[in-house]
């Protein structure tokens, strides 16, 4: 929920609004009004006319005699670059540069088949705006977040009157103006589908009447044909608000003078409004429109831009530190808990780890342990001696490099065939004799790897030439294997020390 105020500062009158919102529900908290002339000063006044309630943000308006409201058409090419092309097209049509101001705009809707885009756009010096903030800050202790532009804010009752939008009458899609009579001054905006496409301020208000009705006719009549001039079309309706929406005998005149109906003003959607407060509602319209500004489907301006944003933020985050220090502490609490609640799965995670491996270890390894790097001393080690390793030891390869070793340098040798298949190696030679092929068998079996060699068959090759054939088994024993009865330390040796049986 959020407590939203509108302070409708006055040059006579200051009223104020406490509204509360809380989801597409608008409560009505309180009303307040005070004399500016009762009070000392206008800051006194404001004080007086909110009184204790502590809102939780605030909006004021500048008053539309303080400020320029601009009709403008840009390209449609600029769109994107709106906000950068409008400042030197707002400096053409103030009397003050544009360092020295401070400017909003809306977007209006553009008509088919038109490759300009209509802007509504609002500029006021900067020292005006500081003002407004200065005086409620020096009123009640802080400064307003929004600060919105003459009678152009009334345009956010639509969010409580719907009828706004779309008046009764034969015409509902007609535009329909809202006229703020007060006592020295009066301002009126014209709204089209609930949006604001025109706005005016008027010298004259309820002060002198009924002497000075003619001369308020009269401003209002160049008013509306202003409007007429920019293309407008006729209004469907007018609705008074401010102090003289109750004078007497103001309607009738007002829809003589100007042809047009004035309709009363709609029934607000809000909640907790008394009797007393509904009756004193079109008094307090532009307070109640202010504190809706306030809500984020505005439809106003708000001159807090640029640098008077920036000028903000820091005593705004000041008045927000226990706010902010208790959602950090929140957050970090929150945080706490998040980690607590992590670690304590990870421990979980692990002891389910640890006895995954205890159990993989003792299936695989044949030895039971929840330390990792235990298990990968024993994974590098070995299954077992007795096992086998998968990987052959000695292949094709090492048969041709033996080979290579085995033949004597004066012996000429040629290879026919080396068939090397499941751990048995057939050489097919060509020696000058038969004795060169029993001397190269001999050589053969000093490598350890290397069983059962011996010459299969010999035969005559060519004349001078013969051809044997050389079998052996590849097989290299573990070192590691236990010695069993009188078997020699190393079988490779005992291996070697057999007599071939090509030998005989």
């Amino acid at each position: 929920m959020h407590r939203l105020l509108g302070i409708d500062a006055g040059k006579s009158v200051v009223r104020a609004a406490l509204i509360r919102t809380s989801y597409r529900r608008v409560f009505v908290e309180a009303l307040g009004e005070a004399a500016v002339t009762d009070a000392s000063s206008e800051a006194e006044a404001i004080r007086a006319a909110v009184g204790a309630l502590r809102p939780d943000a605030a909006a004021i308006a500048l008053s539309g005699e303080r400020s320029f409201y601009r009709r403008l058409d840009l390209p449609a090419a600029a769109q994107k670059e709106v906000e950068n092309v409008l400042g030197f097209e707002l400096e053409a049509t103030v009397p003050f540069e544009m360092e020295d101001a401070v400017f909003d705009y809306r977007l209006l809707r553009r008509p088919p088949a038109t490759e300009t885009l209509p802007i509504f756009a609002a500029v006021a010096r900067a020292d005006d705006v500081r003002e407004r903030i200065a005086v409620v800050k020096e009123a009640l202790g802080f400064e307003p977040e929004r600060v919105a532009l003459g009678a152009v804010a009334l345009a956010n009752l639509e969010a409580v009157m719907p009828e706004l939008a779309a008046p009764p009458g034969p015409d509902p899609r007609g535009p329909i103006a809202i006229l703020d009579l007060d006592y020295l001054t009066s301002e009126i905006v014209i709204l089209s589908g609930g949006e604001p496409v025109y706005a005016r301020t008027l010298s004259r208000g309820t002060a002198g009447l009924p002497g000075t009705a003619p001369a308020l006719a009269r401003e209002l009549r160049q008013t509306l044909a202003a409007w007429r001039n920019l293309g407008g079309e006729p209004l469907a309706g007018v609705y008074l608000v401010g102090g003289g929406a109750t004078a007497q005998g103001a309607e009738v005149f007002l829809s003589a003078q100007l042809g047009v109906t004035i309709l009363p003003l709609p029934t607000p959607r809000l909640e907790g409004l008394t009797a007393e407060q509904a009756a004193a509602l079109p008094r307090f319209a532009k307070a109640l429109a202010l504190a809706l500004g306030l809500t984020p489907k505005t439809k106003g301006f708000n001159l807090r831009k640029g640098a008077l944003e920036a000028e903000r933020s820091y005593p705004f985050l000041r008045e927000k530190i226990p706010i902010l220090a208790g959602l950090g502490t929140v957050i970090a609490l929150s945080f706490g808990f998040s980690i607590i609640a992590e670690l304590r799965t990870l421990d979980a995670e692990r002891e389910l780890l640890l006895a995954s491996l205890e159990s993989a270890s003792h299936d695989v390894l044949g030895e039971e342990t929840r330390d990792p790097e235990k298990a990968r001393e024993l994974l590098e080690q070995g299954p077992g001696a007795a096992d086998e390793d998968p990987l052959p030891r000695v292949d094709a390869f090492d048969v041709m490099v033996q080979l290579s070793k085995a033949v004597p340098k004066e012996i000429t040798h040629d290879v026919v065939e080396l068939d090397v298949n499941r751990g048995h190696a057939t050489i097919q030679g060509v020696v000058p004799s038969v004795s060169d092929a029993q001397l190269i068998a001999e050589h053969m079996k000093e490598h350890r790897c290397f069983r059962d060699v011996k010459i299969a068959r010999t035969s005559q090759f060519v004349e001078g030439k013969h051809k044997y054939v050389l079998e052996l088994d590849l097989k290299c024993e573990d070192k590691k294997k236990k010695k069993t009865g009188a078997e020699p330390a190393d079988s490779a040796s005992a291996g070697a020390a057999e007599k071939p049986e090509g030998s005989r």
